[in-house]
């Protein structure tokens, strides 16, 4: 009886510790994620801004806002068979139009604090933005999938830092006063204060793992996010500003065109270890 009781125990301890060795895929816990981003900026282009310009062979033409673009890199680890954590490195590129009519303003005080008012009918080229994602996550295998392998849904929170990368956009004005009259223009366009911004970004998604080999897995998902900014007010107001396009200005307009970006798609390789 005492033989047949610990028979049992040492089936039961080896059954447990062969489960055990079999979370993530074929035992393989730690898994590296690679994979890119698409976006088409739908939401953006119907309520968030009119068609803008791009600069090509140094003339402006009318476009609309295409393709948003990333890359992403994640290291995780699969805690149990249904769920896993990582850590996303992620940079996303954008663009975010300046105007909603083909015109640029500016109300500053001159040296005696008296209030200037300028405008100049003028067409402004898309400001490129890159925004930089470090994204905690957890990913839960759904139905009979095992992480990483199968159908999972997955949440996480990030911190991201927006910059823009080229300041110097190329400008046409349409009716200029003087011949260095555009020159002078760009010098005084975007407020210098706006080098960057910072915010939060609120994922959930869902996304498929085919495996490929033993070792490596692809994956495609869909992936809905929410946006949030900081600090709008440490920056000027147009009255406050003697740029073009104030500080205040330049935040909103991003921050408009983060919160509309909403879906996303992407697709790349799982390697496990």
């Amino acid at each position: 009886m005492i033989i047949k009781k610990v028979l049992f125990v040492c089936l039961l301890l080896c059954a447990t510790l062969s489960r055990a060795q079999e979370v993530g895929f074929y035992g393989h816990r730690i898994f590296l994620e690679l994979d890119g981003q698409g976006q088409f900026p739908l939401l953006q282009n119907i309520f968030g801004e009119r068609k803008g310009y791009v600069s090509k062979k140094g003339a402006l033409n009318s476009s609309y806002n295409l393709l948003d673009l990333s890359y992403r890199g994640s290291l995780n680890i699969a805690i149990t068979e249904r769920v896993g954590f990582g850590i996303e490195f992620s940079q996303r590129f954008y663009q975010v139009n300046l105007q909603s009519v083909d015109e640029i303003t500016r109300n500053f005080k001159d040296s005696i604090g008296t209030m200037i008012t300028e405008y100049h009918d003028a067409k402004v080229e898309y400001l490129p933005i890159r925004e930089t994602v470090f994204m905690p996550r957890i990913m839960v295998a759904l139905n009979d999938s095992r992480v990483p392998c199968g159908f999972a849904s997955e949440i996480g929170v990030g911190y991201s830092l927006i910059q823009l990368p080229n300041k110097n956009l190329d400008i046409e004005l349409l009716n200029p006063l003087t011949p260095d009259q555009t020159e002078q223009v760009k010098e005084k366009l975007l407020d210098s204060r706006s080098e960057e911004f910072r915010g939060l970004v609120f994922m959930y998604g869902f996304r498929m793992n085919y495996p490929i080999t033993k070792r490596i897995l692809f994956h495609v998902g869909f992936r809905y996010q929410y946006a949030l900014q900081f600090g709008k007010k440490k920056f000027r107001r147009m009255d406050e500003s003697e740029y073009w396009f104030s500080g205040r200005e330049i935040w909103s307009k991003v921050n408009l065109r983060r919160q509309l970006g909403i879906f996303s798609l992407g697709t790349g390789l799982t390697f496990t270890f």
